[in-house]
């Protein structure tokens, strides 16, 4: 049995859970772990086995804005309390921020591993008899995938410009 199942588990329980769309494993009986993001595509005899690697993070909400006063004293500016309240929501900020990043280099991990799976067992060189066929729901996610992980990339990278500038 291959090694990449373990690798890919052990890696998505040690990060952070992954923003984005959910994604499922499930293993059929000859042994062969498929992935998905939609739970219909699991074939029935599967769901109940189904796991899911990666679970969407629920979207934030921000509060609705209040009303202003119609009078509103001057703030004081540099107090110590108000200088503590910006330091700890500029911290906040940071770390969900960091939190952010991991998640995105987690799922950009994952797809890339289904990428470079399909890769390997649709290479003549590496499976010079063919003997693994690609699932076509995993070739389906193959080629969404592919099509998604440049623009995660690039969010990725703003992610992390602009956790530099926290810096």
């Amino acid at each position: 049995m291959s090694r990449f199942p373990i690798v890919l588990a052990a890696f998505l329980l040690l990060s952070p859970s992954a923003a984005g769309a959910d994604i499922y494993r499930w293993v059929d009986e000859s042994g062969t772990a498929h992935f998905t993001d939609d739970v219909s595509n699991i074939p029935a005899p599967y769901r109940g086995k189904a796991k899911t690697i990666i679970k969407e993070a629920p979207p934030e909400t921000s509060p609705a804005p209040r009303p202003e006063p119609a009078f509103q004293p001057p703030a004081p500016h540099n107090t110590p309390a108000s200088q503590e309240d910006a330091e700890l929501e500029a911290a906040r900020e940071r770390d969900a921020l960091a939190s952010e990043v991991e998640q995105m280099k987690a799922k950009i991990n994952a797809k890339e591993t289904l990428v470079k799976t399909v890769d390997d067992r649709r290479n003549l060189a590496l499976n010079p008899l063919r003997a693994r066929v690609v699932d076509p729901a995993d070739l389906d996610l193959y080629e969404k995938y592919k099509a998604e992980l440049p623009q995660d990339r690039e969010r990725l990278q703003e992610l992390e410009n602009r956790l530099q500038s926290f810096r």
